[in-house]
């Protein structure tokens, strides 16, 4: 696989840092986001709450059939973000084999600690939330994610060994891509396990098929010139990384208002509704969650909420502080307008026997509620405007049409909203997710739309001639294409 960095001119320059240029060396690509595998089965063979992905053995079988049906040599997969969800993965090493293996596997990667650092790195704020961002925390949750979903691991493994080409681009839920230790880690480990599989040396492994056949992408990149793929969350206000990739001492990554939403917030939640943070409309899980466990959003405002104001990075106070102001409004203003009413006509001097007296209540309790409803719909209303993310990418991409020479394809993952949309530019696509999506909205048929990803294949020439979006059919072992409406 050749690549070579370059640089963008123009307006597009805006967004930041080095594309890459690739060209893969067989005629078809498959590109897929947004897996979000997080610490995977348990020692009780349990998912907890914080895992999304349960499709490991449909993807071992997606990717046999991809293997079967390639017209060449090489195929290259494209995992374009949000591939390891680093920010779901809480576990933390307790025993002394733990401590033990965490060195071992460091080592491995020519990172030297003693088990006595590794065990005076982890403060208290982290026995509950999980492990901060150093590099070496992060190859621990990346041990722990592999460890969970190891029969998939052994198949990219395997694909790799089949003469295939791996690429995996950073995206906001796996910025500890950055670090080169956990580059390594996953290399060593596809090494590990072509030995273990093929009885190979583990130099031999990693020297002719893992380094030759993967490649990590920090932002974004073109095929062949032709083909531009990013995952997306640059583009959006709480996920992009605002400034350098680190941040103090260089030892913790910058992570976005998003990231801590979900390590401190939206982790706690989901141990009470695992599938909360899979809602769409997004906007719509704050109002599911008032609904049905109110006291845990009292809990959440007065608790929760606070803390991330204490832990933030002074740099994105104010965008907490905007969140904050909604969960006021959406939970506080209702109850306080409420009770000022209720206390306002609190009986003084009318006796409760006198007809007149309990009709003034009735009249109160009618106000009172109608008030309360009025403050939930000025709710809504501040939620559907405060906490709705783009519903798609596809004004950027055309922004990248004009702005990048060349380019007749241009994909993102990111908003788990599959689209294919075409125009006189060329066709633009999201791919979707792998990881289950529940439709909050009456307005809307939900299909089912996981699994999905973008087929392109090239003539032999190595010219692309088709791209669509396509769904792997786990039942029937194939793939077919994806099913979805337009809307205006």
């Amino acid at each position: 696989m050749n690549n070579t960095p370059y640089s963008l001119s123009g307006e597009h320059s805006k967004y930041g840092t080095p594309q890459v240029n690739v060209y893969p060396q067989g005629n078809d690509i498959y590109v897929i986001s947004d897996l979000h595998l997080a610490s995977g089965l348990n020692a009780s063979s349990n998912y907890v709450g914080t895992e999304n992905f349960y499709a490991d053995e449909s993807f071992v079988r997606f990717l046999d059939h991809l293997q079967s049906i390639k017209t060449a040599k090489q195929a290259l997969l494209i995992i374009n973000g949000d591939f390891i969800d680093f920010l779901r993965i809480t576990d933390i090493p307790e025993s002394d084999n733990d401590f033990e293996n965490w060195q071992s596997m460091l080592a491995a990667v020519g990172v030297e600690k003693s088990v006595y650092q590794l065990r005076q790195s982890i403060v208290k704020k982290e026995l509950e939330y999980g492990l901060k961002t150093h590099d070496f925390k992060s190859v621990w949750k990346l041990h722990i994610c592999i460890t969970g979903h190891r029969k998939m691991f052994d198949r990219l493994a395997l694909w790799l060994y089949e003469g295939n080409e791996l690429i995996i681009s950073k995206g906001n839920h796996d910025l500890e891509w950055y670090w080169q230790a956990v580059r390594d880690y996953l290399q060593y480990w596809f090494a590990t396990s072509i030995a273990e599989q093929q009885g190979l040396n583990v130099k031999e492994a990693m020297e002719k098929i893992v380094l030759t056949q993967t490649l990590f992408i920090d932002h974004s990149m073109v095929i062949d010139d032709k083909l531009y793929l990013e995952h997306g969350h640059r583009y959006e206000n709480t996920t992009a990384v605002k400034g350098a990739p680190v941040i103090g001492n260089k030892e913790e990554l910058n992570l976005p208002f998003g990231s801590f939403f979900n390590r401190y917030l939206i982790n706690r939640v989901e141990l009470l509704y695992p599938y909360l943070d899979n809602v769409r409309p997004t906007q719509n899980i704050l109002l599911i969650l008032f609904r049905e466990r109110f006291p845990f959003a009292i809990k959440m405002l007065f608790h929760y909420v606070p803390f991330m104001l204490l832990i933030i990075p002074k740099k994105l106070v104010w965008q907490t502080l905007k969140y904050l102001i909604t969960f006021l409004i959406v939970i506080v203003v209702p109850l306080l307008i409420t009770g000022y009413a209720v206390y306002k006509n609190l009986p003084h001097s009318s006796s409760p026997s006198n007809p007149s007296f309990i009709m003034q209540q009735v009249i109160s309790i009618a106000k009172n509620l109608g008030l309360l409803f009025l403050s939930y719909l000025f709710a809504r209303i501040m939620v559907l405007v405060k906490l709705q993310s783009p519903g798609s990418f596809y004004p950027d991409a055309k922004e990248i049409f004009s702005t990048v020479p060349g380019i007749k394809i241009v994909s993102f993952g990111h908003t788990h909203n599959p689209e294919q949309i075409k125009d006189l530019n060329g066709w633009y696509f999201n791919t979707g997710t792998w990881i289950p999506v529940y439709e909050s909205s009456s307005s809307d048929v939900r299909f089912d739309r996981t699994y999905t990803f973008l087929q392109i294949n090239k003539d032999k020439d190595g010219e692309l001639i088709c791209a669509s979006l396509q769904r792997w059919n786990d039942d029937a072992l194939r793939y077919d294409p994806l099913i979805l409406n337009e809307k205006k």
